[in-house]
């Protein structure tokens, strides 16, 4: 199946038409967020039919949609991918299934993608009323979406943008539907049917189906004695459903409708249910996307490990319910807009021993929104509190009124509420962490207030051995791309100690890329202060491979050999010579403009993208169970003779039944795989060079040397 890229990126070419050398973003082609909500799923147990009204504005969770409300879970609820929504949180709909991943079937042209599916609705019964449901009660659907691509600065550009922009072609539909009562036929469940010994069959011929007795198979190509082929077993059916279209929308772009109106990051859509044969004991609605996976302009999608999610749409506040009318579109209702900030200045999270009360922010920034169409009265307060348990500060309780988001106020700018002073320092106790809630309530004074759930907004301060720009969830993917005929390229990444300490190890998030075609080596770096860029190399590691903690979902931890004393500033980052795009994780909801750097010439850049890069340096002593030292089962492994002639062995203590093996050249091509039979492995077909031996087990690395061939 062929795959097209699609990026958000500025190109500068170096050299027409020979190489092109530049930093880029991508999509992600997992969710980790989603794949961590599978692993725990559970199917919900009851399947009786809601009652009106149904509301969702996506507010207080994450993940899956509420299974109490939504029948599926391909959609993905979350606070990063929109743009200043109506209220805190979206669901947004990709070109990821339910466990995460690029859909197996995704192409260039538009496919079918995500379904968001409302659990069944009784719209048989006016339950106020206790009659049947009947046209006057003005039953009305209504929701917010936005095509993603959007930026709270229109004139930055592309540097700015958060997520993926869906095509004219792409699509996001809205359908009104039911299950008639009727079972219908869906196909077959096949099983294994092996040809008989002296038996030959041609296309056209048939027999009689074992499993099926009065039923023939029909072969539709060739088949001899000992294939094995694929025979129905037995019949499958499912319930029918009637879907109807009643709402759609090409793919588009915000930059469009702020044209229009400056505060169109989000367009209201409102639909009257007429036709009486919805009102029924088991209505349901549903959105669908159409994506569509692109290639860039520049190279015709010859990027390797670039295909990746795309064509995002966010939707939010999802409501219907009955006696509204056309107008109905202002909720009584004040909202958080987007999650509240980190309370230090540089850093989502950073160690407690190397914290300073200079490090604290002085004030915090809010997003907040009054839905309604009139003026409200509304009070804000936050409170901290230290490791779960114990209260250490209350803000005061402040009231001031604000004014409607719509027509043309936008957001609530009382200062008191969106820049409220945050008066108080942590106090370091000398333990090896520390973790600060911040809870934030913004609130309609009084007993109006029709959604409580997105007035709240959280944020964990986490004091533990690591320094983190991002907060641990990817928007996109940070690349290096490099055509040039001998590819070099560096990655750093700023900061700043307190007090001098020691470098343990370096936590990455690697994102994935159709079939891992990212896992290329690297040398892991450290260097030096050189005027605000990086300098002296510190240390290196080379053969570093981009690493996945399947068993985590979280940053993979490399450690180094021995702890590096380190003062003052210094970067981490890496080191490649190959033009594979290692694909690190990348955080677009913060900024970390000036702190990371790149390097494809002789000469350090500073990044032009806003966000930050998910690399975060671990100092002092290592006590985070979050982290894991990769495949310490396998720590006995040796690799022998290095250099070698031809021959490498491989001695282990485990069991080798389950390990694969790869080589790869010093470009990052793998060059040959297979299965580890024997317990060596052969050079001598291959040209006298460096090497890179891959061993893994259950698709996941364990091991990687660099072999001389000479």
């Amino acid at each position: 199946m062929n795959y097209r890229l699609k990026i958000s990126t500025l190109f500068f070419i170096l050299i027409p038409f020979l190489g092109i050398s530049q930093e880029m973003l991508t999509g992600t082609v997992q969710n980790p967020v989603i794949v961590k909500a599978a692993k725990k799923w559970v199917p919900k147990r009851s399947d009786a039919a809601l009652h009106l009204p149904f509301v969702d504005d996506f507010s207080n969770y994450s993940g899956y949609p509420d299974p109490q409300l939504w029948g599926d879970r391909q959609g993905f609820v979350n606070t990063g991918f929109a743009v200043l929504p109506p209220s805190i949180g979206v669901v947004t709909l990709d070109a990821l299934d339910e466990y995460g991943k690029v859909y197996a079937h995704a192409e260039r042209v538009p496919f079918p993608a995500d379904t968001l599916t409302s659990r069944p609705i009784r719209l048989d019964s006016n339950f106020v009323q206790h009659r049947p449901m009947q046209v006057s009660d003005s039953i009305y659907f209504s929701f917010y979406y936005q095509p993603a691509g959007a930026s709270r600065d229109p004139e930055a550009g592309g540097w700015e943008i958060v997520g993926d922009a869906p095509e004219h072609p792409d699509k996001l539909i809205l359908e009104f539907g039911y299950a008639t009562g009727n079972i219908v036929f869906s196909g077959f469940v096949y099983g294994e049917y092996i040809i008989e010994e002296g038996q030959y069959y041609s296309i056209g011929d048939s027999i009689e189906n074992p499993f099926i007795p009065g039923t023939y198979y029909v072969f539709e190509s060739d088949a001899y004695a000992g294939e094995t082929i694929m025979i129905p077993v037995d019949s499958i059916f499912k319930d029918e459903y009637v879907w109807n279209q009643v709402w759609s929308s090409f793919g588009c772009n915000v930059s469009d409708w702020l044209a229009e109106n400056p505060l169109n990051y989000f367009k209201q859509v409102m639909i009257p249910i007429t036709d009486s044969q919805y009102f029924r004991n088991n209505f349901q609605f549903r959105f669908r996307n159409y994506a569509s996976l692109d290639i860039d302009p520049w190279t015709q999608g010859n990027i390797v490990g670039w295909s990746s999610n795309c064509d995002q749409w966010n939707i939010d506040y999802v409501r219907l319910d009955l006696n509204r009318r056309i107008n109905d579109l202002y909720p009584n209702d004040v909202a958080y807009v987007t999650p509240s900030i980190s309370t230090l200045k540089e850093y989502q999270a950073m160690p407690w021993n190397q914290y300073r009360p200079s490090d604290m922010i002085s004030n915090f920034q809010n997003d907040l929104s009054n839905l309604s169409n009139s003026p409200k009265n509304t009070s804000y307060t936050f409170n901290i509190v230290k490791n779960h348990s114990q209260t250490i500060y209350v803000s005061p309780l402040n009231n001031e009124n604000a004014q409607p988001y719509y027509p043309n106020h936008g957001l609530h700018n009382s200062p008191y509420h969106v820049f409220p002073l945050l008066e108080m320092e942590y106090e370091y106790d000398g333990m090896d962490s520390a973790v600060f809630t911040i809870t934030h309530i913004f609130s309609m004074v009084g007993t109006n207030d029709e959604r409580r759930t997105n007035d709240t907004s959280r944020f964990e301060q986490k004091f533990y051995n690591y320094y983190a720009y991002d907060d641990g969830t990817a928007e996109a993917g940070y690349c290096l791309l490099s055509t040039m005929t001998n590819p070099e390229a560096s990655f750093a990444v700023k900061f700043t100690l307190a007090e001098p300490d020691t470098l343990q190890a370096v936590r990455m998030w690697f994102n994935h890329t159709l079939n891992d075609e990212n896992v290329s080596p690297f040398t892991l770096m450290v260097w030096d202060d050189n005027n605000g860029y990086p300098g002296i190399v510190l240390y290196s590691s080379s053969a570093q491979m981009p690493e996945f903690a399947d068993n985590y979902l979280d940053f993979v931890t490399y450690y180094l050999e021995e702890p590096l004393p380190i003062s003052g500033t210094f970067y981490v980052g890496f080191h490649q010579n190959h033009d594979i795009q290692l694909n690190i994780g990348f955080d677009q909801n913060n900024d970390a403009s000036g702190k990371f750097f790149y390097r494809t010439t002789a000469t350090w850049n500073a990044s032009f993208y806003k966000g930050a890069p998910m690399i975060r340096p671990v100092v002092g002593k290592s006590f985070d169970h979050t982290s894991v030292k990769p495949h310490e089962k396998y720590t006995d492994i040796r690799m022998y003779p290095n250099p070698t002639t031809g021959i490498v062995h491989i001695q282990t203590n485990d069991n080798q039944e389950d390990i694969d093996y790869k080589i790869l050249n010093v470009f990052g091509q793998c060059v040959e795989m297979g299965h580890l039979n024997t317990p060596e492995i052969s050079l001598a077909k291959f040209a006298n060079g460096i090497y890179f031996v891959q061993l893994s087990s259950k698709n996941k690395p364990i091991i990687t040397e660099k072999i001389i061939k000479k």
